[in-house]
């Protein structure tokens, strides 16, 4: 995966976001990696976030993370050195101005990859065995001879393909961050897609994220049969008794 995403960063140059990176690699390397495993080289494979590097510190580091979910090939004399652990080469790490670094990378990848979910497949498999949370009656997609989780449709997949109460098959395609316009094309050509392969002459497509553009509201309205959600999380805390 590190090599892609090299190959991938060289290819398409300059500054890039997640989702031109993901697109590269699955279309010269398709069904190789999942989504999780490239979330994992970007926040690992940076120069500058310690977070990363402490997770994955056998990873070869040849990225800039510029904030903002911008990557770029690392160059030191443009970007500064930077020492093992991912912070300004001389610089304490137990400095104000260290610690502000690895805080505020920290915080912008978690933005990028969703504070609320780490990954996009958690979020897909927390859903896939919640799928009454979008709808009633709503299930996975049988009897494809392909796994509805992750459905293949030459060498692109699905987040998840279900059917609602009625067998229509519905397309479900996650952003665990904001849902771009974009995001409507994809599903159309999944939709496209699935009509020949399962020979159905309707494809229902439900798009979540952690937030809807308003790009994507206003392309939704001029497509039949889609639906957007957004999603969010809550967490309580109970103190637990440990005396007897």
């Amino acid at each position: 995966m590190a090599q892609a995403l090299r190959q991938a960063m060289e290819s398409l140059g300059g500054i890039q976001k997640r989702p031109a990176l993901e697109q590269w690699i699955w279309s010269h390397y398709p069904d190789k990696w999942s989504p999780n495993t490239l979330v994992g080289h970007l926040n690992g494979c940076c120069v500058n976030n310690p977070a990363g590097i402490k997770n994955h510190p056998s990873f070869p580091r040849f990225l800039y993370y510029r904030g903002n979910g911008e990557y770029e090939l690392y160059s030191e004399a443009k970007h500064g050195a930077f020492d093992k652990d991912g912070y300004p080469e001389g610089q304490p790490h137990d400095s104000d101005a260290a610690h502000e670094l690895g805080q505020k990378t920290v915080a912008e990848l978690a933005e990028q990859a969703s504070a609320e979910f780490a990954y996009e497949t958690h979020l897909r498999d927390y859903l896939a065995k919640n799928l009454g949370l979008l709808e009633p009656g709503l299930s996975l997609w049988t009897g494809s001879g392909s796994d509805s989780v992750e459905f293949a449709v030459e060498g692109r997949r699905i987040d998840i393909l279900a059917k609602d109460k009625t067998g229509v098959p519905v397309v479900i395609e996650l952003k665990v961050s904001r849902g771009h316009e974009r995001t409507v094309g994809q599903a159309l050509y999944y939709r496209g897609k699935l009509k020949k392969i399962l020979g159905v002459a309707k494809v229902r497509i439900l798009i979540v994220a952690g937030d809807i553009t308003d790009e994507l509201r206003i392309a939704s309205e001029e497509v039949q049969d889609v639906e957007l959600f957004t999603y969010e999380l809550s967490m309580q805390v109970h103190r637990i008794s440990i005396t007897s």
